[in-house]
């Protein structure tokens, strides 16, 4: 096993080459210095020998100088030599210290490439755990229709058990994967253009079921801007589909039951008007004693009260009538032009003798200079008796009953009955709102009614284009407000 060479230290420097000038200055002088004593000594040789006549001495003085010069010489050479060596060593300590910092950037990129690796994987790891265990199917898809990727919710969506399964099948390959292959032809199509979003389809599963899912889509493109695939996300909505066509079925069912039922009231209504027109014109022959005296004074008034009955009965079924209109929608408004205050106060002389027998006043307010009103007059007047007659029945004696009639602020016609009557607590108001409902109370069991006059009201405001609003209190009353938008009105000039 090799050791790992240690890294350099990127501060530190390598070490210098070749000599440096002290040490050349060093070997110059002792060279100098050594030829010089060798050359005096030699010198003080020659001059013996001569002295001594000893044979050839005289040769030693030239070779002296000859020796100094060639000391001289090699020792320049020398120095010469360990200059040049010393120089070219500084550029190859110039060079070593380009290459150590070199290799020590090296070694930091490689530090940090090391680093971005690990992140990387990392990186990698958690996103791979992310699409694995996502709450959503995930899937890449080439432009060819096979499947290059995709996660275990995908896969367990399509009744597969894993991811590698429903690679290894690809679903797709054909376009088999969609129940209706145009929807799948349109989905890739606009898919190349832009980004879908929450595109519902219906697909195959592997086990021969069909699905419901929520897709949505993109293409991912090169540089080029080529197509390389797409990258699509889906979830299981088959349950909430299988909940909304329940829905839609039990509304259907209702919707048919309701129109059943409205076509049912409307044809025993037309059918029931016919013999109480001849019970009411009858009854009232005999009451009025028209062709000659009765001879029993109580069948008279048997046939008062059948007279009365006939009336209540037919007013019941006209209530009858025309909710059943409203609600299949075939009430239309013979619409005219009328004077809200001749309306006001018709109405209000029908309602007075009931107000006088119950001890209730009566008290009636609108101004003098008031606009005209485009509506149906009997509506309109269907609508204000069946108030006012509420109004009075559910007021005790001694009490009072007020209709106004202004403009507030947005310029709307606001209509008002107030009473200061039994009230409703804020739990009866729905009751009291809903069709023949009715809220039990002493004076409620004293005035039978049908308990379609408020819900029939509403519904003509409405028909109007206008709003209903109640507001009531226990033993303090209620406040009847009719609020008409202000394109209904004409002023007195016609405009």
């Amino acid at each position: 096993m090799t050791a790992k060479p240690a890294p350099l230290n990127p501060s530190s420097k390598p070490p210098s080459l070749g000599p440096s000038f002290k040490l050349l200055g060093g070997i110059t002088l002792i060279g100098f210095g050594v030829t010089f004593a060798q050359f005096f000594m030699l010198r003080d040789r020659a001059g013996y020998l001569m002295r001594m006549q000893t044979p050839y001495a005289d040769l030693l003085v030239p070779l002296s100088y000859l020796l100094l010069f060639l000391g001289m010489v090699l020792t320049f050479g020398l120095v010469l030599y360990l200059y040049v060596t010393g120089s070219r060593g500084a550029k190859i300590s110039s060079l070593a210290l380009s290459l150590h910092k070199a290799n020590a950037e090296l070694n930091r990129k490689i530090t940090e490439e090391k680093k971005m690796a690990h992140a990387l994987r990392e990186s990698e790891q958690k996103y791979r755990a992310i699409f694995e265990n996502a709450g959503i199917g995930i899937c890449q898809i080439a432009s060819s229709g096979e499947w290059m990727n995709a996660n275990r919710t995908i896969a367990q969506i399509l009744g597969f058990k894993n991811a590698q399964e429903i690679l290894l099948a690809q679903p797709d390959l054909h376009g088999s994967l969609f129940v209706d292959p145009h929807v799948r032809r349109d989905w890739f199509a606009r898919l190349e253009e832009s980004t879908q979003q929450g595109h519902e389809v219906e697909l195959k599963t592997n086990t021969g079921g069909k699905v419901w899912v929520n897709m949505t889509g993109h293409a991912m493109r090169d540089t080029m801007g080529d197509i390389m695939h797409f990258e699509c996300t889906m979830f299981d909505i088959t349950e909430r589909r299988k909940a909304e066509m329940e829905l839609l079925r039990t509304k259907e069912e209702a919707d048919f039951a309701n129109r059943s039922k409205t076509e049912f009231l409307a044809n025993m209504s037309h059918e029931l008007r016919t013999p109480l027109n001849a019970i009411i014109g009858f009854s009232e022959i005999i009451r009025d004693q028209l062709f000659g005296s009765v001879g029993q004074e109580q069948y008279v008034e048997y046939a008062g009260d059948i007279h009365d009955s006939g009336h209540l009965l037919l007013s019941l079924i006209n209530d009858i009538l025309d909710m059943s209109k409203i609600e299949a929608g075939k009430r239309e408004l013979a619409e005219t032009v009328m004077s809200v205050e001749d309306v006001v106060r018709s109405v209000s002389r029908l309602v007075a003798a009931r107000a006088k027998a119950g001890k209730v006043r009566l008290t009636v307010s609108i101004p003098s200079v008031f606009p005209f009103f485009r509506a149906e007059e009997r509506a309109i007047k269907q609508i204000l008796t069946n108030l006012m007659t509420n109004a009075i029945k559910f007021t005790p004696e001694g009490g009072m009953v007020a209709l106004t009639a202004q403009l507030n602020a947005d310029e709307d016609m606001v209509i008002r009955v107030k009473d200061t009557g039994i009230g409703m607590s804020a739990e009866e108001i729905p009751i009291a709102m809903s069709p023949f409902g009715q809220i039990e109370s002493a004076l409620s069991r004293k005035n039978q009614g049908t308990g379609l006059g408020l819900p029939l009201t509403r519904a003509l405001v409405e028909l109007h284009g206008g709003t209903l609003a109640l507001e009531s209190e226990v033993g303090k009353g209620t406040t009847v407000s009719l609020t008409f938008p202000k394109t209904r009105l004409i002023n007195k000039a016609g405009y």
